[in-house]
């Protein structure tokens, strides 16, 4: 019986078991099965296509076809194989570390800006601790970044799934968190003067841009700038590992009307900050309470959003009066620069001297009191003063004919008749 030139997939299996085989063994001697011998070939035609698999030799299995050796070789042994195999090699893949998959509140978070203050933003891990560590709403965390003020530290509570030019999806952290330190400078009057507000303030002049200055403080207008996705920021900590002092009172004072202020306390001494008016209504006893009132806290979330919308609405307002007082301030400059100042006293010496007469002048004319007032025609009372009149037409006819009637009564009487003629006479005879 002939053998099978071509190696099965069991051969394939056990090619990495070593096996001793006399080398004078030839490869005929094995049985053939019956697929193969059913599929023999012409004797023109060779005998290894008789398989339809792939042989060991193939580049299938190699990572260079240099390496294979030909196919036309009927004649080898188990040695042969064993040594022809030593290129093969199992592909492996890295896959990349699994993403964490973001929460329900991570996904409806929308963005969260905060500013730390105080002696405790000078600690960036402590700043990390406190709000991101152990924080399972947040699926990723870069690293901080300096910039003028102080340093800023960006999380990601949700992933950005978007495709390259070749159509693989790819996935980016949404960076929808924003802690900026300003561990810089001293928690003072001068620093947060000029230091703090200006970070703060710095969306107000972007909003205000993009609002008409005619537009009027509204629910709307408030709803709009307390978006999830609003550029002003949430909320502004104060982390503070001593007690409360005087000297932090002018600090809080100038920053509670224009952020929402929520004073934090770590260290030892657990005692809290008493209350101060204008502050924000969020009043966490802890880290943890901190941390579940911005992250797992809608509500929470909300109203500190709508009051950071109200404080921008003042400080509005407070810009617009003040344009508006110095736009009036710079007219009144413009009018003043271009016409010379009023001078009572030469004013006086230029007009005193006609007084008098402009007086005597003033009172040769005619006296405003005995001029009669014109009447005015009302358009509006024609159609009464003739309907008035159509009214009196009877009354009149009546008179005037009872006049005419008595006239007429008086002249059939003849002394009336005689003393008329005399009458008559006596005016021709007067007028010659």
């Amino acid at each position: 019986m002939e053998h099978n030139p071509s190696i099965s997939i069991s051969t394939i299996r056990t090619l990495h078991v070593p096996q001793e085989v006399p080398e004078n063994i030839p490869v005929q001697s094995q049985p053939s099965s019956p697929r193969s011998s059913a599929l023999a070939t012409s004797p023109n035609s060779p005998s290894e296509s008789v398989s339809s698999l792939p042989s060991v030799g193939s580049s299938f299995f190699f990572s260079s076809a240099a390496a294979s050796p030909p196919r036309s070789q009927p004649q080898s042994n188990h040695y042969a194989r064993d040594s022809s195999t030593q290129g093969l090699i199992i592909p492996s893949l890295t896959l990349p570390a699994p993403l964490r998959r973001p929460t329900p509140f991570g996904k409806t978070l929308g963005d969260l800006r905060l500013i730390v203050v105080g002696n405790g933003a000078d600690d960036r891990e402590l700043v990390s601790h406190i709000l991101l560590d152990d924080n399972e709403d947040v699926v990723d965390i870069s690293g901080w970044e300096d910039f003028e003020h102080g340093s800023i530290l960006r999380a990601s509570t949700d992933w950005i799934e978007h495709r390259d030019a070749h159509g693989l999806e790819k996935f980016e952290p949404a960076k929808n968190v924003e802690i900026i330190s300003l561990a810089r400078h001293e928690f003072d009057d001068n620093s947060t003067k000029f230091s703090i507000l200006p970070v703060i303030q710095s969306p107000f002049h972007s909003v205000s841009e993009l609002i008409d200055p005619r537009c009027q403080p509204s629910a709307a207008l408030a709803n709009l700038i307390a978006s999830p996705w609003s550029p002003l920021h949430t909320a502004l900590i104060i982390l503070s590992n001593s007690g409360p002092s005087t000297s932090e009172d002018g600090p809080i004072d100038l920053l509670t009307p224009h952020i929402p202020v929520i004073l934090m306390r770590h260290g030892p001494d657990h005692t809290h900050f008493p209350s101060r008016p204008h502050m924000s209504s969020f009043r966490p006893r802890s880290a943890a309470a901190l941390r579940n009132g911005l992250f797992r806290s809608p509500e929470t979330l909300s109203s500190l959003r709508y009051e950071a919308a109200e404080r921008f609405l003042r400080w509005r307002e407070v810009e617009c009066a003040v344009e508006g007082i110095n736009a009036s301030h710079r007219e009144t400059i413009s009018l003043s620069s271009n016409e010379p100042l009023w001078n009572k006293a030469q004013w006086e010496a230029e007009w005193e001297s006609r007084l008098s007469q402009d007086v005597a002048i003033s009172c040769k004319r005619e006296d405003p009191v005995r001029v009669p007032e014109r009447q005015c025609f009302d358009p509006l009372h024609l159609s009464s003063l003739i309907s008035f009149s159509l009214c009196l037409l009877d009354p009149a006819t009546r008179l005037l004919s009872r006049s005419v009637s008595t006239f007429v009564d008086k002249l059939a009487d003849s002394q009336v008749r005689l003393a008329m003629v005399g009458s008559l006479c006596l005016g021709i005879g007067i007028g010659m």
